[in-house]
């Protein structure tokens, strides 16, 4: 496991911070500009870093406090030791750091506004400093705590004890820290204890297992802490950019709610028995569902439910590890995907075979319907797949399955709730759309189930069939798809490339979600000691800290893509409840 950044939430925004710095944090929310960008851009990118102020020190500890978003940092020196408690509290826009210290401390704090793009102008207040945006009235406080002396303007060392810096974000500056209203905002140990028993409790109610118990617990926290609090939707990542290959342009904003992601991320809650939080997430993308066209209009949306900004290039920003283009927006969102309605209809019908919620089922009828007669007319089109390749529109395999579960989850809840007609509709129309697959999807010459209609090659998205029910895993028609998958996309043990190429080239590193499903398939064939292997090897490639990314170097183990993802830590939940289900 190596050390990277950890992640911080409280459900509005999130931080990233490796070592003392940190060096992501947009502000107010998840998708708004960062303040902090250094992990965008070395020099102009901006940070917020507390270390000893004697440059000879180690860190000897860097970790969450035990089942929380809470972080724990240690330094040591020849001359003593220094904790901090880093935390973003909870309903605030901002970060506070606590410390605790036998030696004195450095702090340096280097914001700008527009993802680097604009100096702030700097007031020195009683108590800290005041960082305006000088085009606007919005600006950034820092409240400090403690015995300290200023360096600089922007640094300044925090003598041996205890304190605290808290740094709040103001949409207007006359309503922060250090105005009139002041004194209602929280207290920095109370909001630390608030922070940690709030984690702790949002855990209290999951369901227990005994394997893999931290891995499992860290992917539920890194899910919650995804999740937008006063909207119920939750993101993909809290990060943009940071590349699929480094030098490379696969580079993306993927801080928008994702139709697919988000139904896969519930489905991983109901799995773990946080069925209220599940319903948050369902409650959300219910609330895209369009009755009278498409069922959802675009593949992705703001945290709030409406459109993302168009995707642009911050021509300024050098890119991660000089990684470029710095994307914002995503163009994926004028993507016609058809999939994703199937994915949402799986997560509605997992929450209703889990909580038996009649009354929450047919308050939502108007969505079941409006999806199942959208896809009643529409199956038959080509459309882009569930990888979001650009200008590419196929009849990809997955895709047709994922019409057949919207159609099918509809029917069974149609059954439940006494729609005899529609049941039967959509039943037959089910069976239809996998006599096509069938046909299509499914290559008698090779002998395995095929990425799209006419093609030969395979994609891991196949390894999924079983696990919707639309064939058995000991089918001899997938089990010929599962050996090339694993003969073709798998370059490391346990570790699956997505597919071989796309629209940009080659693919290089594996993807981790796809790992969660090859070791969900190998729990259904009875291959218990595969799957452990599987998912111990993710495991063993991420974090030290039990965070994963997007992709994975599948010889250092290092995190690519966008960091934390809720689609391996979503589909690494669902694989421990399966495997503790097996035990059984």
């Amino acid at each position: 496991m190596i050390k990277y950044y950890e992640f911080l939430s409280n459900g509005i925004t999130s931080a990233l911070i490796k070592e003392g710095s940190v060096e992501w944090l947009p502000l107010p929310r998840f998708d708004s500009p960062s303040i902090f960008t250094k992990i965008l851009d070395e020099e102009r990118g901006g940070y917020f870093n507390i270390t000893p102020l004697d440059s000879s020190y180690e860190i000897i500890y860097e970790d969450y406090i035990q089942n929380t978003l809470v972080l724990r940092t240690v330094f040591k020196t020849e001359k003593g030791k220094a904790e901090i408690i880093d935390f973003i509290p909870l309903s605030l826009s901002g970060i506070i750091r606590i410390y605790e210290s036998d030696i004195d401390l450095k702090v340096s704090i280097k914001p700008f506004f527009e993802y680097g793009l604009i100096s702030p102008a700097i007031i020195r207040a009683k108590r800290g400093l005041i960082f305006k945006n000088p085009k606007s009235k919005e600006g950034v406080e820092i409240l400090i705590g403690g015995e300290y002396e200023p360096l600089d303007d922007t640094e300044f060392s925090l003598k041996k004890g205890k304190g605290y810096v808290y740094l709040l974000y103001s949409k207007d500056l006359r309503y922060g820290l250090f105005s009139n209203k002041g004194f209602v905002y929280s207290d920095p140990y109370e909001a630390m204890n608030k922070a940690i028993s709030y984690w702790r409790r949002r855990l209290e109610r999951a369901r227990k297992v005994n394997n893999y118990e931290e891995a499992y617990y860290r992917s539920l926290l890194v899910l919650l802490g995804l999740i937008y609090e006063p909207s119920g939707g939750i993101i993909a990542s809290p990060t943009t950019s940071l590349p699929e290959v480094i030098g490379g342009n696969r580079n993306w904003d993927y801080r928008y709610v994702w139709i697919r992601d988000a139904s896969y991320s519930a489905e991983a809650l109901i799995k773990a028995g946080l069925l209220s939080k599940a319903r948050d997430v369902l409650s959300f993308l219910t609330s895209m569902v369009d009755p009278s066209s498409k069922s959802f209009d675009h593949p992705l949306y703001t945290i709030d439910g409406t459109a993302p900004p168009a995707e642009e290039i911050l021509d300024w920003l050098k890119g991660h590890k000089k990684s470029f283009p710095v994307r914002v927006g995503n163009a994926a969102y004028m993507q016609i995907q058809m999939d994703v309605e199937g994915a949402y209809m799986n997560a509605l019908y997992e929450y209703y075979k889990s909580s038996k919620d009649v009354n929450y089922i047919n308050d939502n009828w108007w969505a079941i319907e409006a999806i199942a007669e959208w896809t009643k007319k529409s199956w038959k089109s080509k459309s882009t797949d569930l990888w979001e390749q650009r200008g590419v529109e196929e009849h990809f395999t997955h895709t047709k399955v994922m019409n057949w579960v919207a159609l099918d989850r509809a029917s069974k809840l149609s059954v439940e709730l006494g729609y005899k007609k529609e049941a039967e509709e959509w039943g037959r129309i089910a069976e239809e759309i996998r006599n096509d697959i069938m046909n299509n999807g499914y290559s008698e010459k090779l002998g395995h189930f095929v990425r799209y209609y006419g093609s030969s090659e395979v994609d891991s998205a196949l390894l999924t069939l079983p696990l919707y029910g639309f064939i058995d895993s000991k089918d001899p028609r997938f089990l010929r798809t599962l050996k090339v998958i694993e003969n073709e996309l798998m370059v490391s043990e346990g570790l699956l490339l997505r597919y071989k190429d796309d629209f940009l080239g080659s693919v290089k590193h594996p993807f981790t979600l796809v790992s969660t499903w090859l070791a969900r398939v190998y729990i259904r064939l009875g291959e218990i000691d595969k799957a452990k292997k599987v998912i111990e090897r993710l495991i063993n490639c991420s974090t030290s800290s039990l965070l994963l990314a997007e992709h994975v170097d599948q010889n250092t183990c290092e995190p690519r893509g966008n960091f934390p993802q809720a689609f391996p830590h979503a589909g690494l939940a669902i694989a421990i409840v399966e495997l503790e289900e097996r035990y059984k």
